[in-house]
């Protein structure tokens, strides 16, 4: 495991938005997954497998070169119709990125690489540090942790007084 202050952050960002994931998640049941607030919306479990596709995508792109189509990065089959499933995607999902940023001395973090220009991970660049890429990582799964919490809301569940905000 590579030690530094960028991988300590790194990990820090990835850990502290899957908390707020876990902490959603925790207030679910697999009958939740096939809710959306409205007709056009992607449901609960449509948010959980966007997270999770393209932290897949990313990762692939990031440590191989290699652009995965995005119906099979957000394909988890029979682990999408369950909770319990696609927590476990996640968790793997998160599992693998984390170790690759382990196998990345501090210097390669820094030291752009080429991107697809179009890519949000891409900050409209033609080569980013991988470190932008992790951070990318993560803001994209707070973005749909803060749908996710959006929904349970509007359902009547005031995250105000989850327990992490009490």
């Amino acid at each position: 495991m590579n030690e530094s202050p960028i991988h300590d952050r790194l990990r820090a960002r990835l850990s502290l938005v899957r908390k707020d994931l876990d902490e959603v998640i925790a207030r679910l049941n697999n009958d939740d997954l096939s809710f959306a607030p409205r007709e056009g919306m992607r449901t609960i479990g449509g948010q959980l497998t966007e997270i999770a596709g393209t932290e897949i995508q990313v990762l692939a792109y990031l440590r191989d070169g290699k652009h995965i189509p995005w119906e099979e990065s957000n394909d988890f089959g029979e682990r999408a119709k369950s909770l319990e499933g696609m927590k476990a995607a996640l968790s793997e999902v998160r599992q693998a990125t984390l170790d690759y940023l382990d196998t990345l001395a501090e210097e390669q973090l820094e030291d752009p690489v080429p991107m697809p220009k179009g890519w949000f991970e891409s900050l409209e660049s033609d080569a980013v540090p991988p470190s932008e890429v992790f951070r990318s990582i993560a803001q994209h799964e707070w973005y749909h942790v803060g749908q996710l919490v959006s929904y349970q809301w509007y359902r009547g569940d005031d995250p105000y007084k989850w327990q992490s905000h009490s």
